[in-house]
């Protein structure tokens, strides 16, 4: 991994190829290298800047879909799928090393890469790869490491079925993403407190022998299993829209909070119905547990049927936020009023 230094601070209109092939030189560059960028610089040539104000609604215009929403202090975090396919952090919006305002990613980073190949191929002479890459977090790991959104001749999966591991069994699912295991290799020698946004990899057996799009690195679709986390998929179960989804914190929240939560998500009616005429009452009898009571209108049969509705919403919604953290034993009972109770 060599550190590709005297790049300067890039500005909107600048000549990126010119600057790159310039600073490049001095490594002598070969065929088979691979090129790592950090697509900030990108952004910053294609003056993708907005004004701090206009974070939220850049994030919010930029998301194909929501998949989370997370309250830390005063700040909620938007997940979002961008529409080039990964699924990132406030949309991958950034305002580190960004003093003229935040950065947003290009919105097609595999056709820049192409375009900065093109031009990198032909000032150079040399078969390279180009790799636009940024910092992201894994899903079920801590901390962050650079990934690919952008990818032009690179073989950025590499597909090591039909072959044998070392003990001669059979590969029989083994396609490795080639491309975000030389962006984090590249990152070890790039660096935001160093100023080197880029680094140039060499002697990747196969690293250039094929071009796949940095798209195909995103499972999407069918293909996604995790599209929301447990919590949304059952507020999605229950009938709400996202703008009526509430907003879970990131740092670990009382019991007493989550279930005030689960009650307010499971009074929410689905589309084209009305509000059920059943109430929720929360009692603390002892000061432990709550006991739910889920109270009929009257004793008729339609005021019943309300009231069980809205017990079942409820004790999923409490199964919900019982997922990361168990709440402790909860009661849900149907009642009707007292006065309107026949007689025995």
């Amino acid at each position: 991994m060599l550190p590709v230094t005297g790049l300067g601070e890039t500005r909107e209109g600048d000549d990126l190829a010119a600057q790159l092939g310039a600073a490049l030189r001095p490594l002598a560059p070969q065929d088979g290298d691979v090129l790592c960028l950090s697509t900030k610089v990108v952004s910053k040539a294609l003056g993708l800047r907005i004004a701090p104000a206009q974070r939220e609604q850049a994030i919010a215009d930029a998301a194909v879909r929501t998949v989370a929403r997370r309250l830390h202090t005063q700040v909620v975090t938007s997940v979002v799928q961008i529409p080039s396919g990964p699924v990132m952090a406030a949309a991958g919006v950034d305002s580190s090393n960004a003093p003229d305002g935040p950065l947003l990613l290009p919105e097609d980073p595999d056709a820049c890469a192409q375009e900065l190949r093109a031009a990198l191929v032909t000032a150079l002479g040399v078969d390279l790869g180009v790799l636009l890459t940024d910092t992201s977090s894994r899903i079920w790991r801590v901390g962050v490491g650079d990934i690919a959104l952008g990818a032009a001749g690179v073989a950025a999966l590499q597909d090591l079925r039909g072959g044998a591991d070392a003990d001669g069994r059979p590969l029989t699912v083994t396609v490795r993403n080639l491309a975000d295991e030389l962006a984090a290799a590249a990152d070890l020698v790039k660096g935001k407190a160093s100023g080197v946004p880029a680094a140039l990899v060499r002697g990747v057996p196969g690293a250039t022998a094929q071009d796949v799009p940095a798209r195909d690195l995103s499972r999407t679709g069918e293909d996604d299993w995790f599209r929301r986390p447990s919590l949304e998929s059952v507020w999605v179960a229950l009938g709400l829209a996202p703008a009526q989804e509430p907003i879970a914190r990131m740092s670990p929240e009382p019991a007493a909070e989550r279930i005030e939560r689960a009650l307010a998500v499971a009074a929410v009616p689905r589309r084209g119905q009305e509000p059920s005429t059943a109430s929720v009452r929360a009692l603390r009898p002892d000061g432990s547990a709550p006991h739910i009571v889920v109270e009929a209108a009257d004793a008729s049969g339609a005021a019943l049927i309300h009231a069980a509705t809205l017990a079942e919403r409820v004790r999923t919604a409490l199964g919900a936020e019982s997922l990361g953290t168990p709440l402790p034993e909860i009661t849900v009972e149907i009642s009707v009023p007292d006065h309107l109770q026949e007689p025995s």
